[in-house]
């Protein structure tokens, strides 16, 4: 795991533990808009709250549930379109601003909240920019310096995908993801087992407008994380999806029986992942 925080060790042992359930649930999480409306049973919001308690592998960022039902804190792209609608809970993804790796680190430790939630066969969706951040202050105590710098719904997803759904994944072609070879140019099978693994997991990593501006390669023993270009926007936080798929790509090698811990780099480079096999 990332070895920035006091809380490491409590952060690591929950990782070990959740690791190979997150790992199935990366193939089962998809981004959902349109919800229910029901409140969450309270066991497994509780289940909820554990996780964004103890996964803190960073000392200023955090995962907060919400769990006041129907809190409204969404827009729309345009107007109301692609609003998500119904969430009776919460998930606020913070970080202190002033760290220099805030991005990266929120996408890590948000993803692990949203597989967390698929774990629990609860609906989930990453939002950067269509949410009221006015809203999302007034639901949360933040520290001096903190801001919240991504949301997503909690609950249960309506059966059917609404019309709204079906447009926005197929503006986002959220069923086209980009091929091992783009995301790791070079990939070979001289590659260790565990760095292709790594690069595999981290191609079903959700981003915004499915993205993935996420590149790796070989950095002596470790996988280095870079993004594939250095132009950035407010609502296209390519750091912050870099961040989801570290985690991801730390899936992919605890399966394949090696552990190890992010370092993060500068630049265009966002993080390197040393690697060691699991005792």
């Amino acid at each position: 795991m990332p070895n920035s925080t006091d809380d490491d060790a409590a952060a690591t042992a929950f990782f070990r533990e959740r690791a190979p359930e997150w790992l199935a649930a990366v193939g089962r999480r998809h981004s959902r808009r349109a919800f229910d409306c029901r409140p969450v049973e309270p066991a497994l919001l509780d289940a909820m709250e554990e996780c964004c308690r103890t996964f803190r592998p960073y000392a200023r960022v955090r995962a907060e549930l919400v769990r006041e039902p129907s809190t409204d804190i969404f827009k729309g792209v345009a107007g109301a379109y692609g609003k998500v609608t119904g969430s009776p809970h919460v998930l606020l993804f913070i970080a202190d601003e002033r760290e220099p790796f805030a991005a990266q680190h929120v996408g890590l430790t948000g993803e692990a909240a949203v597989l967390e939630a698929t774990r629990l066969d609860l609906d989930t969706c990453w939002v950067g920019g269509f949410f009221s951040a006015d809203k999302a202050r007034r639901l949360v105590s933040l520290d001096d310096g903190e801001r919240v710098y991504a949301v997503s719904p909690l609950g249960s997803a309506n059966p059917s995908k609404s019309f709204t759904e079906k447009t926005m994944s197929r503006l986002a072609g959220s069923k086209k993801r980009k091929c091992v070879a783009e995301l790791a140019p070079g990939i070979s099978d001289s590659w260790p087992t565990w760095a292709i693994a790594a690069v595999e997991t981290a191609r079903l990593a959700p981003s915004a407008l499915n993205h993935q501006p996420w590149r790796f390669r070989l950095a002596g023993q470790g996988l280095a994380i870079f993004t594939d270009s250095a132009s950035e926007s407010p609502r296209n936080a390519k750091r912050l999806d870099c961040g989801i798929a570290m985690l991801h790509a730390q899936l992919g090698a605890s399966a394949s029986g090696f552990r190890g811990s992010w370092t993060d780099l500068t630049g265009s480079d966002v993080a390197r992942f040393d690697a060691e096999a699991a005792s």
